[in-house]
């Protein structure tokens, strides 16, 4: 189990693969990958152990929950790591972690950025900083703040 908390898309009885496998078996763990799908944002969840938001339910049945339920907040994925913290995703596109990008912030290239997809478009950053900055120029949401994250020439 990932240290990255319980409440985790993997664990999660609104997680079609939950809903189907229960839990990953170490021979269908690639099984478990491929149905990850979030029933109630229709959205695809490639990293269910590393995935979160804030609609999180566990329950023995999952199969007979009522998924009627609202989307509540975002979708969050694990960041860069500064101990640990979570990024929203951007709508439905996951922000993808560990690769190399050019930061579209302050240009700074780096083999361990984020990427995330919008309008079409791969942008690039070098932090979680940059990343959830530039993320509240698209997203009204104060309750999303860059104050606990690392500014990136502290890095």
């Amino acid at each position: 189990m990932p240290n990255g908390g319980m409440d985790c898309c993997g664990n999660c009885s609104y997680n079609r693969a939950v809903q189907e496998m229960v839990h990953p078996h170490s021979d269908r763990h690639d099984r478990f990958g491929e149905l990850s799908h979030c029933v109630i944002r229709d959205a695809n969840i490639t990293h269910p152990f590393w995935t979160y938001c804030r609609n999180f339910r566990h329950t023995q049945h999952p199969e007979e929950l009522n998924c009627g339920e609202a989307p509540r907040g975002w979708i969050y994925a694990s960041g860069l790591f500064e101990g640990y913290v979570r990024i929203p995703w951007n709508g439905n596109n996951e922000p993808y972690v560990l690769v190399s990008v050019e930061c579209s912030v302050c240009g700074r290239q780096t083999q361990e950025g984020i990427m995330v997809e919008h309008e079409s478009m791969e942008i690039g950053f070098c932090s979680n900083y940059h990343y959830v900055q530039w993320w509240k120029t698209i997203h009204e949401d104060d309750s999303i703040d860059t104050a606990h994250f690392e500014i990136p020439p502290e890095r």
